[in-house]
């Protein structure tokens, strides 16, 4: 058992917005580049969506990205309003795109059902119409993923934003996909009266920043279940950073993942208990080098109300171990199995190898001055990737080990303690790396008992 991790007064008064927010480039010699988000005050639109406008958002897109050289040139903005009513997805922003504000009036939601498990096929069946006269920019990505024999999380999303500094404000996004895929399903699996599916792999992502740099999220809703908002990096060893305020984010598992450096300010976070008994708010697999991963600073963890969500098991997060497939932590059933570091993350039993990227994705996440309701379990808000669970007392329940196993980490100096042996056998050298400095942790958060 180890305790619930909180920050200390000091290590609180360093995690400032602009602090997370001012380094980019390399993690191992990340750059200065201070950048306080703005955008509260929107210019008068360029483009108008709906109601007698432009017809889809993507052909606004699009119209923007072949005006893109005039744009650049007079280092102009170019803003994007979406009309009330329903607005098809997906929609892709790539990097060719002028920077772009996009903006909704009350009522306008964008929404589209795609989920990781569909096949390309059945992506171009569903929708190739809507990209059959595309930007050639934007026309490249819709067949990358029509490519694919199965789509998979990266390129299951409603809104995917490749653009650096793209700002939203006010858009409702909504992946309509339900978790009822039986082939995303274990065998044996049965769906519920609604036909989801409790478990299985039913990532559906609402939005992607897709490696876009200071990135502007402003009085978003965002709506799914697994994977709702997915914020990547261009690369594992990368720096890139996104701002959120005013959103509310929904979902069941994992539902804010990725690679990125992001801070939270003032946004809700719902924990949904429809579907299945276990909720992950998060699953950062930030970089170990990166100063910051996930901060949510005033923020409302909440939830749906639900029989399963007022037990009071549900977790803030998850530390992603990705693209694992074997692990060297704990103590393997097989004593034939081994782990050893690789260019790429394998397993062929009974032997695998561990990527750097895959070993140095330990996942950041801390809270400032949150409201967490009745459905976390304040004992241990945190879990394993694939093991045991801590109950109401803070008690550890271990599982079964797992070739995929890495337990909760607050530091380095807890990566030291699991894998110090292993790591200095290999070579592995972290020089550099504050072994107290935290990975997890809250500070002033108060619990609402609601």
């Amino acid at each position: 058992m180890i305790p619930r991790p909180v920050l200390t007064e000091a290590q609180a008064a360093r995690v400032t917005r602009d602090r997370v927010l001012r380094l980019t480039g390399p993690v191992a010699q990340p750059r200065e580049d201070p950048w306080t988000p703005e955008g509260d005050r929107l210019p008068v639109p360029d483009h108008v969506v709906g109601a007698g406008g432009i017809a889809t958002l993507q052909e606004a897109v699009d119209l923007c990205i072949a005006g893109n050289a005039t744009d650049n040139a007079q280092g102009t903005r170019t803003h994007i309003r979406l009309r009330p009513g329903e607005h098809a997805g997906p929609v892709y922003i790539p990097p060719e795109a002028p920077t772009l504000t996009i903006s909704a009036e009350p009522g306008a939601v964008l929404r589209a059902d795609v989920d990781a498990e569909m096949t390309g096929a059945e992506y171009r069946a569903r929708f190739g119409a809507a990209f059959a006269r595309a930007h050639p920019a934007t026309r490249r990505i819709f067949e990358a993923i029509a490519a694919h024999g199965t789509i998979s999380t990266g390129n299951a999303s409603v809104l995917r934003i490749g653009r650096d500094d793209t700002q939203l404000h006010g858009l409702r996004i909504v992946n309509d996909y339900a978790c009822t895929r039986p082939e995303a399903a274990p065998e044996e699996a049965q769906p519920d009266t609604e036909g989801r599916y409790a478990s299985g792999q039913h990532q559906a992502v609402a939005l992607h920043v897709a490696g876009a740099d200071r990135v502007l999220l402003s009085g978003l809703s965002l709506s799914s279940f697994q994977d709702t908002l997915y914020l990547e990096t261009p690369d594992p060893f990368t720096l890139s950073r996104v701002a959120l305020r005013d959103c509310e984010i929904e979902g069941d598992v994992d539902f804010i993942f990725g690679q990125a450096t992001a801070h939270f300010e003032r946004c809700a976070i719902r924990s949904r208990g429809t579907r299945r008994a276990m909720s992950w708010a998060t699953a950062p697999s930030t970089n170990i080098r990166a100063p910051f991963g996930f901060v949510f600073e005033h923020c409302d963890f909440v939830h749906d109300g639900t029989p399963e969500a007022l037990k009071g098991y549900f977790l803030l997060g998850r530390q992603w171990f990705q693209s694992v497939r074997a692990t060297p932590y704990g103590v393997p059933r097989d004593p034939d199995f081994r782990c050893e570091p690789g260019e790429t993350s394998t397993y062929d039993h009974p032997r695998g190898t561990i990527s750097r990227a895959t070993l140095e994705a330990v996942g950041k996440c801390l809270l400032l001055n949150c409201r967490l309701g009745a459905h976390l379990n304040a004992a241990m808000p945190w879990g394993d990737w694939n093991g045991g669970c801590y109950d109401a007392r803070g008690t550890y329940h271990p599982a079964p080990w797992h070739p995929r196993f890495r337990p909760v980490q607050r530091h380095y100096g807890d990566m030291r303690a699991h894998l110090g042996h292993w790591l200095d056998a290999q070579g592995i050298d972290h020089a550099g790396v504050d072994a107290a400095a935290p990975w997890l942790g809250d500070y002033g958060s108060i619990e609402t008992g609601t």
